[in-house]
């Protein structure tokens, strides 16, 4: 599911985003896609959700909100697992294109991706795991881009 912020409508497609956490979750070895939602936002949303979830009273490019019902979950037979939530600002995203030099898409290709790994399991706290997600994300974004 992919939710766009009124104000940014017109200027991105819901199904070029689907398609791209598609393949990311492909290359990754999902062959049975999971449920999953993609919400692309301005900083104030996502500044709120980072405060209220993550303590830090400041915007940030993307997050991610993996599935953690507590205790058993029982999914009805035949329905795809939620895997979780990723939330993008495109202000950010707009802002970190125009500073590294590439274009918008390909920005939020990257954070898509980002936020995908973490929904995966992966994370950057360590020097070790930054270079395997790191390189998990290089591979996907190449696959994107061929």
């Amino acid at each position: 599911d992919v939710q766009i912020a009124p104000a940014f409508r017109r200027r991105l497609r819901s199904q070029e985003i689907q398609a791209w956490a598609q393949a990311a979750l492909r290359a990754e070895g999902l062959t049975e896609p999971p449920d999953m939602a993609v919400v692309i936002t301005d900083d104030e949303a996502i500044r709120a959700l980072n405060r209220d979830f993550r303590g830090m009273d400041a915007p940030t490019d993307v997050l991610a909100f993996g599935e953690e019902a507590p205790g058993p979950f029982v999914m009805a037979p035949g329905e795809p697992m939620y895997l979780g939530d990723v939330v993008i600002s495109l202000e950010q995203a707009e802002a970190q294109a125009q500073e590294q030099g590439h274009s918008l898409k390909d920005e939020l290709r990257l954070l898509l991706v980002h936020g995908i790994l973490h929904l995966l399991g992966f994370d950057h706290a360590t020097e070790e795991d930054k270079n395997e997600m790191w390189a998990r994300q290089e591979a996907i974004l190449q696959s994107l881009r061929a």
